[in-house]
């Protein structure tokens, strides 16, 4: 039998697309608005607050590290996740003692 049209492989777009049309013509088009939409998240975060008006009256000093001392704090932080390179034969981070090839053994005969 032959066609009456070439398929080139596309045509599940044309039908996708023709029903995510007839389906988003079904959604609302006009949205309005209440005066206090969201207020509930808003009052849930406040809520989880200790101290809303924290910086006030805070006597605490709340100057820190010079930029020096912060950047050399930093930087040692980053460096301890380094992996060190073996000295050994062992793995890694391995807390392995090397073995002197004698053993005491349990002192059965």
């Amino acid at each position: 039998m032959k066609r009456l049209y070439k398929d080139s492989g596309n045509s599940y777009k044309y039908y996708l697309s023709s029903i995510a049309v007839i389906l988003l013509s079904a959604c609302q088009s006009n949205w309005t608005v209440e005066p206090d939409f969201g207020s509930a998240v808003n009052d849930s975060i406040v809520s989880q607050q200790i101290n809303p008006k924290a910086p006030i009256g805070n006597k605490k000093n709340t100057e820190g590290l010079d930029g020096a001392a912060a950047k050399a704090s930093i930087d040692a932080y980053q460096k301890s996740f380094q992996t060190k390179p073996s000295t050994g034969n062992y793995p890694a981070g391995g807390a392995l003692t090397p073995s002197t090839g004698t053993s005491t053994g349990m002192g059965f005969q």
